[in-house]
């Protein structure tokens, strides 16, 4: 059956988080699920198709208490083994993030000739990292 105020939830949702933080995959209706429903809240999670990535959203109605929704999120967070924080004031989601992500320290390009590398090196590596570890590399100098 067709749920109309689930649809324009769901689509609202979309609208502010077109894709997944982690693989950059444009999110379908379908990665959207409700979880739970209150009167004035509904907790959904967005789950990507193709890292498994994650997330919890709760989507508080007109009518809606968002610290009761924040307080569903708090709940939901810890029965999957981890805590969230919101600023108290602001409701803001987290609040001991910069605003923009850090970005990895630059380096040599990755060449097709170093993905091959990678591939030939995988395809015989048999798991043990100790053993590669406590190896000592070749000396390139001679």
């Amino acid at each position: 059956m067709f749920d109309a105020s689930e649809y324009q939830i769901k689509q609202n949702i979309l609208e502010r988080m077109d894709r997944c933080s982690v693989c950059h995959r444009e999110f379908a209706a379908d990665d959207l699920n409700v979880i739970r429903r209150e009167r004035g809240f509904w907790v959904i999670a967005v789950t990507c198709e193709d890292c498994h990535n994650r997330n919890l959203v709760a989507a508080v109605l007109n009518d809606g208490d968002t610290a009761e929704a924040r307080s569903a999120l708090r709940e939901l967070s810890r029965s999957n083994g981890y805590e969230i924080a919101f600023d108290e004031e602001t409701g803001a989601f987290p609040p001991n993030l910069p605003a923009e992500a850090p970005r990895a320290a630059s380096g040599p390009v990755v060449s097709a000739g170093d993905v091959v590398d990678m591939h030939e090196f995988l395809t015989d590596f048999d798991g043990d990292f100790r053993r590669l570890f406590r190896e000592i590399p070749p000396n390139p100098a001679g």
